[in-house]
């Protein structure tokens, strides 16, 4: 049987667990799935789809706010108003169909400006951190038609999750690590859909549509020789967990380097026992990690990657994979700056040469990127 986002497998939440500490900055989960007889099967590196449902709360807002009855059928659908927001579109995101029908019919000078100006970067500001129901609140006056709404939103989207364990270390089952999303303002409580939906709704005995995302590049060498460098702070480090328990039960003779970072030591050391088993087990050759704000300077992955600048090149020489998991907007290029400058270093080349030297790695596939 082949599951996806129009067939999903309906699996079920056996264990849930609070990975992040009492004084974390962050909520990160980590989930145990039951596969059960849905023949799923997944490789390190691999992602799980998960269909959520939208906040009730949320859903009754919108409603009340369209001063719509929840019950009613909307022109050519079939369910609900209250089952289509909960369950069929998307309400946390707006669209820019939805933000340019109101700016049409409301004056806001803000959101005028943001929508009519050339900076996109204006837009995307005066959106972050609003949802729908934000939007259509900027003018308590505004009416839309509910039909109308309707076509002004987009299809609830799955999300999509590294996946945080080796199907060959624990058969039939798939474990995600998943951050939290919360956020606030001076009126109302924010979080994200999936991740929220997730830890307040989902249990032991949950059921949830899942299927797989195959992810078909960053993968494990089939060469069980190769050596493997990692780089994957916070939630970036789930597909690595994935990967050592996998070369732990293949015996790989590779070695392994995992660069880990967080906030702090205590409170944000995911897996920590797991990852210091795999160090004691000789299943990581090295360890090395970054708690940014454990002292008054603060400390990245990239600056532990500068700090053994010439046994990271020496391993790129001898033939390594680099991988590099987690944020995109910031951390992965951070990441390439330094592997940039660690190549000039080591090299005593120019830019040029050390681009030339970075094109051919991921030439080779030996430079893999899963960012978000």
């Amino acid at each position: 049987m082949i599951w996806n986002r129009k067939k999903p497998y309906l699996a079920e939440i056996t264990f849930s667990q609070l990975l992040s500490g009492k004084y974390s900055n962050k909520e990160i989960m980590h989930y145990e799935i039951s596969l059960g007889d849905s023949g799923i099967y997944y490789e390190p590196g691999d992602s799980l789809a998960v269909i959520p449902t939208n906040d009730h709360d949320l859903v009754s807002a919108i409603i009340d706010r369209l001063d719509a009855n929840p019950s009613i059928i909307p022109d050519g659908q079939n369910s609900s108003l209250l089952e289509l927001l909960v369950s069929h579109y998307e309400i946390l995101t707006p669209t820019n169909r939805l933000i340019f029908f109101i700016n049409e019919n409301i004056k806001h000078n803000d959101l005028n400006k943001a929508v009519k100006s050339d900076n996109k970067n204006l837009l995307n500001e005066f959106k972050y951190g609003k949802d729908v129901l934000d939007f259509i609140n900027l003018d308590k006056n505004l009416k839309i038609d509910l039909n109308l709404f309707l076509t002004l939103l987009k299809p609830l989207q799955h999300r999509a999750y590294s996946i945080t364990s080796s199907y060959n270390a624990y058969p039939k089952k798939v474990h995600l690590t998943v951050s939290t999303q919360r956020w606030k303002n001076n009126l109302r409580d924010y979080h994200g859909v999936c991740s929220a939906f997730l830890a307040d709704k989902c249990f032991k005995g949950t059921k949830i549509k899942v299927f797989l995302i195959p992810n078909r590049i960053f993968k494990l060498p089939k060469n069980q020789e190769k050596a493997v460098i990692m780089i994957g702070p916070g939630t970036g480090l789930a597909p690595f967990i994935s990967f050592l328990q996998e070369r732990k039960f293949l015996r790989s003779s590779g070695k392994n380097w995992l660069f880990f970072g967080a906030q702090t030591r205590i409170n944000d050391f995911i897996y920590k026992n797991e990852i210091l088993n795999f160090k004691k087990n000789k299943v990581l050759q090295k360890l090395d990690l970054a708690f940014s704000r454990d002292q008054s300077k603060k400390i990245y992955v990239q600056d532990k990657m500068y700090e053994s600048r010439a046994e990271i090149f020496q391993w790129l020489e001898d033939g390594a994979i680099l991988y590099v998991c987690g944020d995109a907007l910031k951390m992965a290029k951070d990441v390439d700056n330094m592997l940039k400058r660690i190549i000039k270093d080591q090299l005593d080349c120019n830019e040029i040469k050390s681009l030339e030297y970075i094109k051919n790695l991921k030439k080779e596939k030996r430079y893999l990127l899963d960012v978000y």
